[in-house]
């Protein structure tokens, strides 16, 4: 997924992120895998003054080497922090310090032990969580994304097969793209969707 497409959620979410980065903030962006969190941080790096880190961080060290040449910097960017679940405790407690001098949004598939602890809730800005898309948030999601309309008992399999990650939608429509070509019209449009999740193992 690398072209953001405005969806109600998530242009609000954007929105009022932006809104706050305007001062320094502590943020937190929350949702399942393929929900649009990683569009979101690369959206507010083309719109804001922003540095996205799609490193993992192993330990404070590395995290530090990052940190330490932009609070020298005249002008400090907000941090953008992506898959913080994978960072540990003391890595993500270091964050919490340098969120002193620094805009922090942290994106995480789930809500982590730490962010519940006092100390560190207290610190929190704001919190933001990614929904599931609704069918016709679907819809246009494919329609913008893609390009592409489909009749109702095909927009039926499409959400069956989201699952509320939109890497399935992403693939799965990729295949069907190469697919529906190859078959110049020889098979239907639900036997080449079908076909294209069988193909991605979304299907059994």
């Amino acid at each position: 997924m690398s072209k953001f497409v405005s969806l109600k959620n998530q242009e609000q979410i954007l929105s009022r992120i932006k809104e706050l980065l305007k001062q320094k903030s502590f943020i937190l962006l929350l949702g399942k895998s393929g929900s649009g969190k990683t569009l979101i941080l690369k959206q507010l790096c083309k719109e804001f003054k922003a540095l996205h880190q799609t490193q993992i961080f192993k330990n404070e060290k590395e995290l530090q080497s990052f940190i330490e040449p932009i609070l020298q910097s005249e002008h400090k960017p907000a941090i953008l922090l992506d898959e913080v679940g994978m960072y540990d405790e003391k890595t993500l407690e270091s964050v919490r310090i340098y969120s002193d001098d620094l805009s922090f949004v942290l994106s995480s598939h789930k809500r982590l032990k730490i962010f519940k602890k006092e100390h560190f809730k207290s610190r929190i800005n704001a919190e933001f969580e990614l929904k599931s898309l609704d069918y016709n948030e679907l819809k246009t999601y494919i329609k913008a994304k893609h390009g592409l309309n489909f009749f109702q008992k095909e927009l039926k399999l499409l959400y069956k097969i989201y699952q509320g990650n939109l890497r399935n939608i992403d693939k799965t429509l990729g295949s069907f793209k190469e697919l529906h070509a190859f078959y110049k019209g020889q098979k239907s449009v639900k036997y080449i969707l079908n076909l294209s999740a069988f193909e991605n193992a979304l299907l059994r």
